[in-house]
This record gives C-alpha cells, structure tokens and sequence, in this order.
C-alpha cells in the first residue's frame, strides 16, 4: 500500500518550494505532496532532455518507491540482476556475490538496474498526476533564507513556507547557503561511459556473454575498475574509471571522448572488454568523478531552507547510493513532514531531517572512498589478499563492503520513512526506542542475515 492509499494528510498545508527537477528533487516533490503540502518545484532547465545512463536501485530505495506507489511503473522500464560477478581485470572470476530472489526476499525489496531517464520519467509523471507544480527555465539567481522566498533570472519572487535545495552537485542553493561558490571536487579519477548496442554484437563475439540482462559484471585492477549491465532497448552500458594523471582539470559533465587513449590504457585488462572499445558504433564519453565537501550544516540558521541530495552529499558511484541516499532524504522528509501540525514546526522538522541524515550520508561517503580503494589495488601481495578474502564470498569484514552481511543489511535494509516514524515518536514520546523492543522480535533480523551468509557464503 502506497503512503497515498492511507491518506496520511497533513494539518495545515504546507507551501514548499524545491529547487531541481532531479531526482531528489522530484522523489521529495512526490513524498511532500502525499504527505498534504503544496509543493513547486522550479527547474533551471527549459527541458527535461534524457541525460545520463544506467543507474543501480537497492532494496533502501525499492522500498520507498514502492511506499510512493511508482515501483511496479518503474518495473516496466528496469531489469533486475540475477547474479554479479566480481572479475579480476584479466577477466578470473573472483566471486558471484548476488542472486535477486534472495535479495529480494532477505529485503522485501528489489535490487534493479534502470536507465536515469526512465526513472525521471516515472517520477514526473507520478508528481504531476498528484498536482505537483513544476515549473521550467526557473534559474534561482537569489534566497533570502529567513523569509524562505527566491528570485529567479525573470525577476519573479516566490514565496514559500520553506525552501529545498536539491539542484544537483553543482548546487546553487548550496553556494548561497555557503556564501561563496561551493564547486564539488575531483576524486583524482576520469570516468568512461561506453554504450553498445546488441545489434553490434554478434552471437559468438567475445562480448556477448556481457549482454545478458540478469548480469553486473565488475573488472577489479590496478588504479581502475570497470562495471558493466544491460539498459532498455539492449544498451550494454559499461563504465571505466582509472585515476586520472592527464593534468587537463576537472571535467564537471560529459564529454566526447576518444576510444584510442582508453584502449592504450586497458589494453592487458579482459579481452571481452577490448572488443567493446573496439565497436565501430560505440558511444563515449567521459567526465571527472567528482564529490563535495562535508558541510558543518545542511540547512540554513532561519530554518526554513535546507539542503538534500547531491547538493547536500554528492558521493562517487562505488556503492551505488547516489540515487538510494537521495531518495532517503526523501522518505525522511516526507515521514516528518506528514506529522506536522504548524508551519512553526518546520524548523524542529528540519532540525530532525539532519540529525537523521547526515551521519549516516557521513558514513556511507567514507564506505564509499574504501571501496573505491579496494577496486583498484596493485598486483602484489595485498592484491592476492584481497582475491583470497573475496572468494569467500559474504563473510563479515570481508574487503567488499557490501559482501559483509551486517554492513550490507545495515545499507540496505533501512527504512527511511520508518526511522523518521520512530524518531519523531520518540520525540513526541509515544514510545521507546528500538532497543526497548522485546528480544523475539528480532529473530526475523537474525534469521535472514544467517540464511544470506550461508547461501551466500557457499555461492563463490
């Protein structure tokens, strides 16, 4: 049952104006909407084009989009993984790590994989249809936070009860909150997208095994890694990141990029990936991989405006959390947000959204650095280590994050709008906190975790 279907309304509406039509801005547009609030969202842009590729769901963001009432639409468009693969660079399977029905039924929710535009596709239409205003070719040139109001380049002002900021990693909003432009920054690494159609690959070519659609490959080797999966209309989307040494600056999007460098640079890795490159037709580009700084603060001392998202926690891609944390913050808000019953809550509200949010973003953020290490390790002694550990498959400390159970069940199995439920009980003291909870109810917990990392641990 959606959080539309139980009509969890809100006394009085709040007028809430979020700034981007990405997708924090549009889950949280979705979320405040079904929570009773008038919501605007204002888009610099003066059309939605379909920009970026594929894009991983985890069970933490499964779960809220079908609290939304848009997963079984988003289904339509995406595929759901069978197996992953982790591969040494040479092409050596290390370990098969994941297999969907366990995931989905340790989680209650589907792990999938989706093109970014099909995703904004569903969501807009879902805000729409719930008569959320969004509105195009709206750049924000100024805030003036304590009476939660903006300009935009027309001169128009809007008003509002409280402000989100959710224009992306090259936040506006996060530069005026700052005061002085805020830009993210390099994590030393240049990103290759490379897209391949079926067509291009015949039966038989050393890359059609990478064609499958129930498949994510990932290629670990020195200074690089290489991730790998099929989209809608048989797009093998593969992503190549390698430190970057050219000395050229930070690339903030895409660019045209030529295969030639980036066959000298993967010419020992997996002949399969080779003959990728070597696709006449292929498509590339490539960018900067890029994060922001920790910000002492999300919101804004008023506490009517407020930070979510990129523009709040933009994090490098190596857990595939980007689009999960943003719909967290979503959820969160939408929780919160549904149990106020006076505009002067908001600041409490705002106050609560970050106490949740931004230790576990903090978290995740530092998880994320140490994965991207473990991908990229030297040939060597620390390298056979790692190979070794892996191979185990799930086991606690493993070198793979998300092959320990309790990291990975602590990641994927939140529930944002649940937690934000509880804190705001507690606060409202309702009822305990969760370590109050009889002993049984957490056998299910128990359970699930030792049935994942004996199947799991056996599936290597």
């Amino acid at each position: 049952m959606s959080v539309a279907d139980k009509n969890l309304q809100a006394q009085p509406s709040i007028r809430v104006l979020i700034v981007g039509a990405g997708l924090a801005g549009l889950a949280t547009a979705l979320a405040l909407k079904q929570a009773g609030h008038d919501v605007t969202v204002l888009e610099r842009v003066p059309e939605l084009r379909e920009i970026g590729a594929g894009i991983q769901l985890s069970p933490n963001a499964t779960r809220l989009l079908r609290r939304w009432g848009v997963l079984d639409p988003i289904r339509k468009y995406a595929f759901q993984p069978d197996l992953g693969s982790l591969r040494s660079y040479r092409g050596a399977v290390i370990a098969k790590p994941r297999r969907a029905f366990l995931v989905e039924w340790v989680y209650r929710a589907p792990y999938l994989v989706i093109h970014r535009a099909d995703l904004l596709k569903v969501l807009l239409a879902a805000v729409t249809a719930h008569g959320v205003k969004v509105k195009l070719g709206c750049e924000v040139t100024s805030i003036d936070f304590s009476k939660a109001s903006l300009r935009i380049s027309t001169g128009e002002i809007y008003q509002a009860d409280v402000i989100l900021g959710a224009d992306g990693e090259r936040s506006a909003c996060r530069s005026a909150l700052l005061g002085h432009t805020d830009l993210p920054v390099s994590t030393g690494d240049v990103v290759y997208r490379i897209a391949v159609q079926r067509r291009d690959i015949s039966e038989g070519h050393p890359a059609w095994e990478l064609m499958k659609r129930d498949s994510i490959n990932l290629w670990m080797g020195p200074d690089a890694h290489v991730v790998s999966y099929v989209l809608r209309d048989d797009v093998l989307n593969v992503v190549l990141s390698h430190g970057d040494r050219s000395g050229n600056g930070v690339m903030y999007g895409p660019q045209r990029a030529d295969l030639k460098d980036l066959r000298a640079k993967f010419s020992e890795w997996d002949s399969a990936l080779q003959e990728v490159m070597n696709v006449k037709e292929s498509d590339c580009t490539k960018w900067s991989l890029l994060h922001v700084k920790e910000m002492a603060s999300w919101q804004h001392e008023s506490g009517r405006f407020a930070l979510i998202g990129d523009a709040a926690h933009a994090m490098p891609p190596h857990l595939a959390q980007g689009a999960a944390q943003a719909f967290e913050d979503a959820g969160v808000l939408g929780a919160l947000f549904g149990r106020l019953t006076h505009v002067s809550q908001i600041p409490g509200a705002l106050g609560m959204f970050e106490k949740l949010r931004k230790p576990r973003t903090t978290e995740i953020g530092k998880r994320v650095f140490r994965q991207k290490e473990m991908y990229s390790i030297d040939d060597g002694p620390e390298q056979k280590a790692r190979d070794a550990k892996l191979a185990w498959g799930m086991m606690p400390g493993s070198p793979n994050a998300l092959g320990d159970p309790f990291f990975q069940w602590w990641l994927w199995g939140y529930d944002a709008m649940a937690d934000a439920e509880k804190a705001w009980d507690e606060f409202l003291g309702i009822r305990g906190s969760v370590f109050s909870r009889p002993l049984l109810s957490w056998v299910p917990v128990l359970v699930s975790l030792i049935g994942l990392a004996v199947f799991w641990g056996g599936y290597r």
